[in-house]
């Protein structure tokens, strides 16, 4: 498969796109209408599995290229990036499918003093990561569509100025110090008493 540029910047913001939209999707602990449940974060999960696939086919169709140069070396260096904090968000949501399984085993405890701790803490666990999974996906999504605009070739306009232009500006001359003797700072080795 040929890529380009733009094919290139096209499939790193898809990819970005893509991450934000699970992020979107990420139940929030305590909110009636958005908090965690089995369901939800299976979904989760199965959909960010789909993504991490499409960034190791997005990686492999440029890997096996025959004409690898340094601008696909560089996208595939882009969309690598982006499958460590993906992994962050699988581990995060896999705690969070585990401590919710907990959570539903343990509801008909849920009055006793040690389940209760432990629901607690249980609780607190999915918060963390569920934190964890919302910063995980920010960055991937970040990382992925500073890659794009990286990738993107530059603008028509500024190409066509810069085949116009004939000679750099020259560079200002640098400015003599303003700075009077008197107010230079004083010599470490004298002190007041």
């Amino acid at each position: 498969m040929n890529t380009t540029p733009i094919s290139d910047a096209r499939a790193l913001r898809t990819a970005a796109e893509n991450f934000d939209a699970l992020r979107g999707k990420l139940p929030f602990p305590g909110d009636p209408h958005r908090g965690p449940d089995s369901v939800t974060v299976a979904k989760q999960i199965s959909e960010l599995g789909k993504r991490i696939t499409a960034l190791g086919d997005e990686i492999l169709i440029r890997t096996v290229s025959p004409d690898l140069d340094a601008h696909t070396a560089r996208v595939i260096s882009d969309f690598a990036a982006a499958v460590e904090p993906a992994g962050e968000v699988a581990s995060a949501l896999g705690s969070v499918a585990h401590q919710l399984s907990f959570l539903e085993r343990t509801e008909h405890m849920r009055d006793q003093p040690d389940a209760m701790d432990a629901r607690e803490a249980a609780t607190l666990v999915i918060g963390d990561a569920l934190g964890l999974a919302d910063a995980s996906l920010r960055d991937a999504s970040y990382s992925l569509y500073a890659a794009a605009a990286a990738a993107s070739p530059p603008p028509r306009q500024l190409r066509a100025a810069r085949s116009r232009s004939t000679t750099a500006a020259p560079l200002p001359a640098a400015a003599p110090s303003t700075v009077p003797p008197a107010a230079a700072a004083p010599s470490r080795t004298t002190r007041g008493r």
